[in-house]
């Protein structure tokens, strides 16, 4: 049998009534909540569209939302064998490998959403069905040269990357990247370049935030963003992390690295399940569940409670 790959989702995974299924068992949120200085499980169970999509609130929902759903899974005595994180997923992956516990990872993830909507000015865009990255990538750079940056944001499965940049470099490259053979390109309802050099300023001050967060070697694997490749090492994870805010995600190469590493299932958690789909265009051969929901989670063998 092959080994079990737990995966996490991250922001504009989350979804309106996503606390709710935590309704009967509020005591984590809570507690959280009040570490934060707001009603955590209010926003996540009742809060808007609207009061989602910021950014220093999505990010804590979407890390509390999917580490609870693994939590209840665990409690049946599941355990994964590698963790990989998509952007802030990381955060919920580092729970699940016990590098520091969730009330923690909502801290940092609410600063560090926070000091990335500080950076103004920039934008995202997805760009689907495009397999030519070289040539993508002489775009981008070409652009980028000329004054206005715009890089790959984000490699999530072949044919489908995102751009991350200033406003008006993402356009002509969105022009640029239709006419070199992309079929679509999506802007992104986001507040900024995430995963592009102008988050630099943010990670230099997000640096000394993980400085004295207390992380513990991991006790999985988990695969990197920024390099796809293992790490336990805790100095190792907070250098990472602080890279990943400015670098690309490798979504792609932390998949192929996971079953290259003897992976044949990945099980997602979080309010919503966008990389099962972007897993499966990698490797239609593995085996992919998911849970959203605490039923979900029981309909995996672990219990209804968070």
């Amino acid at each position: 049998m092959g080994k079990v790959a737990w995966v996490f989702p991250g922001q504009g995974s989350q979804a309106v009534g996503m606390g709710q299924t935590f309704l009967d068992h509020p005591e984590t949120l809570q507690a959280i909540g009040r570490r934060l200085g707001f009603d955590l499980l209010e926003v996540m169970s009742s809060g808007s569209k609207e009061d989602l999509q910021e950014t220093e609130v999505a990010q804590p929902a979407i890390v509390a939302h999917a580490s609870l759903l693994a939590q209840a899974y665990a409690k049946s005595g599941a355990a994964p064998d590698v963790v990989i994180g998509h952007s802030v997923g990381e955060y919920a992956a580092l729970v699940s490998a016990g590098v520091i516990d969730l009330e923690e990872a909502t801290v940092l993830v609410r600063a560090r959403g926070q000091l990335m909507s500080e950076v103004k000015d920039g934008t995202m865009a997805a760009v689907v069905g495009m397999t030519d990255l070289q040539e993508a990538l002489h775009i981008t750079e070409k652009i980028s040269a000329s004054g206005n940056l715009v890089q790959i944001a984000n490699l999530n499965c072949p044919g489908q990357f995102v751009i991350s940049g200033h406003v008006d470099a993402v356009e002509q490259a969105g022009v640029e990247l239709k006419a070199a053979g992309a079929k679509r390109v999506l802007p992104l309802n986001v507040s900024g370049a995430f995963h592009s050099s102008y988050m630099m300023p943010a990670a230099t001050r997000f640096q000394d935030v993980l400085a004295s967060s207390p992380f513990e070697a991991a006790s999985v694997d988990l695969i990197s963003n920024v390099d796809a490749a293992v790490h336990r090492d805790p100095e190792q994870l907070k250098a990472l992390l602080t890279k990943q805010l400015y670098s690309s995600v490798r979504f792609e190469d932390c998949v192929r690295k996971a079953i290259a590493d003897g992976v044949d299932t990945f099980i997602e958690f979080g309010p919503s399940s966008p990389l099962s789909g972007l897993i499966k265009r990698i490797d239609s051969n593995v085996s992919i569940q998911k849970a959203t929901t605490l039923e979900e989670v029981a309909s995996l063998g672990g219990e209804v409670r968070a």
